[in-house]
């Protein structure tokens, strides 16, 4: 019965967000990205938006996925989010992040087709300008 009130509160949040804009709508926030795991270094600038209800990453843009609605909520300590990525043509990713004030980090999740699952860590701060 859990399960059921939390995909409800998820479907609400969704179809406000649509409506009325998220509670993040309006910011922007420069990340550094970077593959978890002990032989990964390197590391690339993405640049996430929140407008409208959506979150608009700029990657991701540029891979074909459209801007997605995104699920916010005040967790006490900042705003939790995630962000679904779904295309037909294209790997299914997910953000799941958490903001401090100025202070953004999270992981990205992306789900081959194969079944292989990568996660990437980011981190970063609200864009200035």
């Amino acid at each position: 019965m859990g399960n059921v009130a939390g995909i409800f509160f998820t479907a609400v949040n969704l179809l406000y967000a649509a409506m009325f804009g998220g509670p993040m709508d309006g910011t922007a926030w420069d990340v550094r990205v970077r593959q978890q795991g002990f032989f990964h270094w390197t590391s690339q600038a993405e640049t996430l938006v929140f407008h409208g209800g959506r979150a608009v990453i700029a990657g991701e843009i540029a891979k074909g996925y459209a801007p997605a609605l995104y699920d916010a909520r005040d967790d006490g300590a900042g705003t939790a989010f995630t962000v679904r990525l779904e295309d037909a043509d294209l790997d299914p990713v997910v953000w799941t992040g958490h903001v401090d004030k100025d202070r953004i980090a999270g992981v990205v999740t992306v789900r081959a087709r194969d079944g292989r699952v990568s996660r990437y860590a980011f981190t970063g701060g609200r864009k200035s300008g």
